[in-house]
């Protein structure tokens, strides 16, 4: 059977289908714009990075986030084998983040979640965390550099679809410089500055979050919420 084009997925708004072109895409999307503010929210004190908030109160949204950014990625099928291959390879880092947590040293305040100390202080476990964390962010520039600017299928590469390959690039190049920036200053620690890595953490996920809520916003042209109407006209 032939995969629907995008734009009968569009008429068909309750196809089991639509649900997995556009609702995953923005579930995706939403988690990854949300989860920064929802560590810091809910996880009292700024810690010195996103993952440092596996010890704090908002150790059950980190965790959650990423089981269920690894379901939605590796469960997620696009149109090119890349886009794929890119999932899968996203969503086992995104477990392998939160299976390795990096070392407690460095939380601030009381810890909510206590490991044993050779866990804690780990440094097979820490560079196993920062590896997955690391190639986590690369797949999500790629998704932006590469996948996302490629048009879906039978779909017309018209002005609003160079605007939103605009909005990729942008994102992808936010994304490429907060990646460098943390392993720069990880390099040249004289040169670091309070919760710098928590800036740039979050400073990668937000345009990776943004970039997949529009690559899944084709169905709010025909949303009945008018304000997503008005959010999407100038790219769809």
């Amino acid at each position: 059977m032939e995969m629907p084009n995008i734009h009968q997925l569009a008429a068909e708004k309750t196809d089991s289908t639509t649900i997995s072109y556009f609702l995953l895409r923005q579930l995706i999307g939403i988690l990854g714009i949300l989860l920064p503010f929802a560590l810091m929210i809910f996880g009292g004190r700024l810690q010195p990075s996103l993952s440092h908030y596996y010890y704090s109160f908002s150790h059950t949204i980190f965790i959650g986030t990423l089981a269920s950014l690894s379901t939605f990625l590796i469960t997620y099928k696009g149109e090119y084998r890349i886009e794929n291959w890119l999932a899968n390879i996203a969503g086992v880092c995104a477990a392998g983040v939160a299976i390795f947590p990096t070392n407690v040293k460095g939380f601030i305040g009381t810890k909510f979640i206590s490991l044993p100390i050779s866990a804690e202080s780990s440094h097979l476990t820490n560079a196993l965390h920062y590896g997955f964390a690391t190639a986590l962010f690369i797949c999500f520039a790629l998704f932006c550099a590469v996948v996302f600017q490629k048009p879906d299928k039978n779909e017309i590469i018209d002005d609003k679809k160079r605007m939103r390959n605009r909005v990729y690039r942008i994102c992808a190049y936010i994304m490429i410089l907060s990646i460098l920036a943390i392993a720069f200053l990880s390099i040249f620690k004289n040169l670091d500055f309070p919760y710098s890595t928590l800036i740039f953490e979050s400073t990668t996920l937000l345009p990776f979050g943004i970039s997949w809520l529009l690559k899944g916003s084709y169905n709010w042209t025909h949303s009945r919420y008018d304000i997503l109407k008005i959010l999407v006209k100038p790219f769809r």
